[in-house]
């Protein structure tokens, strides 16, 4: 069974609405009027949204990490993208009726959760709310643009290199990260079909990394030295960020 554990929320961490999340409570019973159907706790492996299905929710992460992800007909799976607390769960399986991927827990987390029919009456009462959904997307189209480029060009020891240092940040935006050392809360065999590697692979270029001093994992805890020789190695550099974060 997997016991992996939420990582604290943080202070910084906003909500769907781009409120933070000690305030989300009061502030979402205002502004829907009651609609909102408060906040579910699941276990790690809990599927929020499942490839080709609609759902009549959407989900805010937070606390705890979530993966989306891609199944093939072969049963094989590729994650799309690595879920943190503030990020949004299930708005295109509910403005197509369905989703193309599946977004399952990698950890215990907890989801603010809204109907999905208030999102029109929503966004009418709050038209910023609009704007913070369009931010989002792009946001996490420059993202997945990058990351297709890094799986496409990259060596194996690099793409592990940028995903390392690409989440830093990402927690780093969220409060969650400080110093040279953080928790990553991925199994070797997540971490394989994030990267298109095979688990042999996977080990076989953290160990490089080791040797050359340049990161090390650590059973889930990370440890970078040097970010500057990190990010040297992996081409990484830094998504550029707005003064508020682009919440939905």
């Amino acid at each position: 069974m997997d016991t992996r554990s939420a990582l604290p929320s943080g202070n910084r961490t906003a909500c769907a609405l781009g409120i933070p999340c000690r305030a989300c409570t009061c502030e979402l019973r205002l502004i829907t009027a009651g609609k909102k159907q408060g906040r579910i706790s699941v276990a790690p492996g809990a599927h929020m949204i499942v490839q080709g299905r609609g759902t009549r929710s959407i989900y805010t992460l937070y606390e705890g990490w979530a993966a989306r992800y891609r199944t093939l007909s072969n049963g094989t799976q590729q994650i799309l993208d690595i879920l943190l607390p503030g990020d949004l769960v299930g708005l295109p399986a509910v403005l197509l009726g369905g989703a193309g991927h599946s977004v399952r827990t990698l950890t215990a987390a907890t989801f603010c959760v809204l109907d999905a029919n208030r999102l029109a009456a929503l966004i009418r009462m709050k038209p910023r709310l609009a704007l913070n959904m369009l931010q989002a997307r792009v946001r996490e189209q420059e993202r997945a643009d990058a990351w297709l480029t890094v799986l496409g060009r990259l060596g194996a020891s690099e793409r592990i290199g940028y995903l390392l240092l690409q989440l830093r940040d990402r927690l780093d935006e969220r409060g969650l990260a400080k110093g040279r050392s953080w928790s990553l809360p991925l199994l070797r065999a997540e971490l394989a079909d994030t990267l298109g590697l095979s688990t042999v692979h996977v080990m076989r270029a953290l160990r490089t990394l080791r040797n050359r001093g340049l990161a090390n994992l650590d059973g889930q805890r990370v440890l970078i030295p040097n970010t500057r020789n990190l990010a040297r190695f992996a081409g990484y550099s830094r998504m550029r960020s707005t003064s508020e974060r682009p919440i939905l």
